[in-house]
């Protein structure tokens, strides 16, 4: 038998060593976590917002992760109001998380809610201006709403997150720019403006809007 010893989890509070979910560790009483975690103070802090309900409850990154998991496999089978509860419920956890806003706005974009998954890409591109799959989605709300000047904006702006197109949503980017270029050649040959909305041709999604090549929060947790 191994006599090495191995790291225990970070303890809540000092000397109290319990897991992530409060769960007590090598023995002690259970009950006591909850003192710990949701005392009067925690309490003032979640009121002010200095705590996440994620952070308040003790919720691990990996139970988060486990959760945007199984909201990502209901949206890639098509169960897109069990995905849309998965992922507004992972918002109230933790709402500075830019992943959640951009699965969520590609759930609605899947069911032609244009403005609603505008909305979410647009808050996952408030808190990470570097979420890449909310400007190739968001991209793709603008190309189908008509408004191409503002989806070749958004394509541009995911080819600069990865010019060298390792991102295969970065092709998918290309693809649905030069749709919306062609768009704006054609106006500007029939001698009128780039059409803004429901101009006639719309672009047709090269595929399904993916919430993004990875299951999983863009930042550790």
């Amino acid at each position: 038998m191994s006599t090495e010893k191995k790291e225990p989890p970070k303890p809540i509070a000092p000397d109290i060593p319990v897991t992530a979910t409060g769960q007590v560790i090598a023995g002690e009483v259970t009950k006591d976590y909850e003192k710990i975690l949701y005392t009067p103070e925690r309490q003032q802090m979640l009121l002010k917002g200095e705590l996440t309900l994620k952070d308040y409850h003790a919720i691990s990154g990996p139970e988060m992760l486990q959760m945007a998991l199984i909201g990502f496999r209901m949206y890639e089978n098509g169960k897109y109001s069990e995905a849309e509860t998965i992922f507004n419920g992972l918002i109230s956890l933790d709402p500075r998380e830019a992943y959640y806003y951009t699965a969520l706005g590609a759930v609605y974009l899947a069911q032609d809610q244009f403005e609603r998954a505008k909305h979410n890409f647009d808050q996952a591109l408030v808190f990470n201006p570097k979420e890449l799959a909310a400007y190739v989605n968001r991209g793709e709300v603008h190309l189908r709403m008509g408004n191409v000047m503002e989806a070749a904006q958004d394509f541009k702006s995911a080819v600069d997150l990865d010019p060298s197109g390792k991102d295969p949503l970065v092709l998918r980017a290309r693809v649905l720019a030069a749709a919306a270029l062609e768009m704006i050649e054609n106006a500007q040959n029939e001698g009128g403006a780039a059409p803004k909305k429901d101009s006639g041709k719309k672009a047709e999604p090269a595929k399904k809007a993916e919430p993004a090549k990875k299951a999983a929060p863009s930042k550790k947790k």
